[in-house]
């Protein structure tokens, strides 16, 4: 069950987010940052030649001015406005070749703390303007795509918290910003969050009632919001439903097919694409005595992220349990 207003309207977003969403791109990046509500307000210029700024639709301006949400002249990179000390996250697997978090988390300066990380694919991606002792990784640490790698701030030459995000390439021989937008780099086009779901539907949305001692079977169904494919076959990464609210809290109504006591199953497709539908299907055992009770549930990218509990509906499942007469006086 989800705290709802409507299930036929979630159900009919979901479905137009699922059918309309699957223009996927060509590579494998993803936006540095959770939250979907954060939105670009300075991107890549294209074009080299001072006051002329093409953007990655190949828009072009003469004017000198900066034109929000599209570009300014001479800009480099991406930036993202979001509060101080947001959670910034690896936009693809890579190694951290570099970082530096000595300047203060909002310290004006020709310089500002950054992290900067290599991937497979011979670019490079630098996530700037930090917070003090921002950095969540070190020189020579590998990182999976998805995670949390950094804190933002706004130290160097910032005017407002964001962070800036930038991606290079070795060009002629030199090392050149480039635009992931126009070169559609990311999974989806355009780039999304690496994890996000919406609900979708579930085998019983309202009450499960189980006898004392006896186990159901319930399964939900979410759509893969976000920008990395779920995937129940890898280690770090691998997409579960987890007890929620406390997380990772021993569930009174764990079954056998549980992978562990707070671990109700991992999704069970072997890969769900950005737009796919993922399906969740486990066991409820009720050893408790008869009475109401409510389970809570959220999705983990295993050893990344907790997914966004509001957004996933607040999954839960109501569970009323029974007197089961086969076992003969009542259960106390």
């Amino acid at each position: 069950m989800i705290g709802r207003v409507s299930i036929g309207l979630s159900f009919a977003m979901a479905v137009s987010l699922a059918s309309a969403s699957r223009a996927l791109a060509t590579d494998d990046y993803t936006l540095p940052f959770y939250d979907p509500s954060i939105s670009l307000s300075y991107g890549v210029d294209r074009d080299p030649r001072v006051c002329y700024q093409r953007d990655w639709a190949n828009v072009l301006w003469t004017d000198c001015n900066l034109h929000y949400g599209r570009v300014y002249d001479g800009h480099t990179g991406m930036d993202y406005p979001m509060p101080v000390l947001s959670p910034i996250a690896a936009s693809r697997d890579g190694t951290v070749i570099d970082l530096f978090e000595g300047f203060g988390t909002e310290q004006f300066g020709t310089n500002g703390n950054y992290v900067l990380v290599s991937h497979a694919d011979g670019r490079r991606t630098l996530y700037y303007h930090l917070g003090h002792d921002g950095a969540r990784v070190s020189v020579g640490q590998t990182v999976a795509a998805g995670q949390w790698i950094a804190d933002s701030g706004c130290s160097g030459q910032c005017y407002g918290a964001h962070l800036h995000f930038e991606m290079r390439a070795v060009i002629n021989g030199r090392w050149t910003s480039v635009d992931p937008i126009f070169e559609k780099r990311f999974t989806t086009n355009p780039g999304r969050v690496p994890f996000l779901a919406t609900y979708l539907r579930e085998s019983n949305s309202g009450t499960e009632v189980i006898k004392r001692y006896t186990t159901v079977t319930h399964w939900v169904e979410f759509v893969n919001a976000g920008g990395r494919t779920w995937r129940n076959n890898i280690g770090i990464g691998r997409v579960l439903l987890g007890t929620w609210n406390p997380a990772t809290r021993d569930s009174k109504f764990s079954a056998l097919d549980w992978p562990s006591s707070w671990v109700a199953t991992n999704v069970d497709q072997s890969a769900v694409p950005p737009g796919g539908v993922g399906r969740f299907t486990f066991g409820l055992h009720a050893e408790s005595p008869p009475g109401t009770y409510d389970e809570p549930f959220n999705l983990l990218a295993n050893s990344l992220r907790w997914f966004d509990w509001p957004r996933l509906g607040s999954f839960h499942v109501p569970i009323q349990v029974i007197l089961n007469t086969r076992f003969g006086a009542p259960q106390k």
